[in-house]
């Protein structure tokens, strides 16, 4: 920023008018959206505060023009109105913005895709920071049910070495009807899972409906573990039928 200059003359170059975009407007009507009222627009740069000076950068680089956005750590330092006014500008803008930042919340307001370095590498997640959380959770705990087999079946072998003398434990009646309606249980767990997971992963619904993703998403976590839950005591109840078929 040129300290010498207003704001008006940082950002029209001595005109009235601004491109944005494929518009023409009014330099002070460009700068009102970034939270400069006339009076401001005439102050001098030396003078703003360090919330003014990054709604001044902000407006400077919309202004460019271009389809890609590079934004770091963005919200450090800001107020809260200079806050608002920049997820209103980043939604707004055009083009792709691709933005590092350790705001969560900030990046549940303007995200739709999240870039996450994990321990086993780089991890695109459509959606925004919250539901990237959830699917997160959901993986591990997928990765937790997958070794549960083996952990039932060894448990299931070592009380049968403990008491080969009384033989395998048969399963009950009400075991066995729960064993032979497993399958449906979990198929219609699954199906509404599916069902969440789409609504979610709709290229719209952030944009439209997100006002409802933290019920949606916390009834998708609980759709999770009630999958991974039913699938622990199937993979259990096998395990015991298993043994006594041996």
């Amino acid at each position: 920023l040129d300290e010498t200059k207003t704001v008006l003359e940082q950002v029209a170059d001595g005109g009235e008018t601004v491109i944005f975009g494929e518009e023409r407007l009014s330099a002070r009507g460009y700068l009102r959206r970034f939270l400069f009222a006339d009076d401001r627009a005439n102050e001098p740069i030396s003078k703003l505060s360090g919330g003014e000076r990054a709604r001044l950068m902000l407006a400077k680089v919309l202004k460019r023009g271009g389809n890609v956005l590079v934004l770091d750590e963005p919200t450090n330092d800001l107020d809260l109105p200079s806050l608002r006014m920049l997820e209103e500008a980043v939604v707004d803008f055009a083009g792709s913005a691709l933005v590092v930042s350790h705001d969560r919340y900030f990046l549940d307001r303007i995200c739709d895709q999240i870039v996450a370095f994990e321990d086993a590498g780089i991890f695109v997640q459509p959606g925004n920071y919250s539901y990237y959380i959830e699917k997160k959770k959901e993986r591990d705990e997928r990765n937790k049910v997958r070794s549960l087999p083996d952990v039932a079946w060894e448990k299931q072998a070592g009380r049968s070495a403990t008491a080969k003398s009384a033989g395998p434990r048969k399963l009950s009646f009400k075991e066995q009807r729960e064993l032979d309606g497993m399958e449906a249980a979990i198929l219609a767990v699954e199906t509404r899972v599916h069902e969440l997971e789409s609504m979610l992963n709709d290229p719209n619904f952030f944009a439209t409906r997100a006002a409802e993703s933290p019920r949606i998403i916390s009834e998708l976590e609980q759709a999770k573990g009630e999958v991974g839950k039913l699938y622990a005591r199937w993979q259990a109840l096998e395990a015991v039928a298993t043994a006594n078929e041996a």
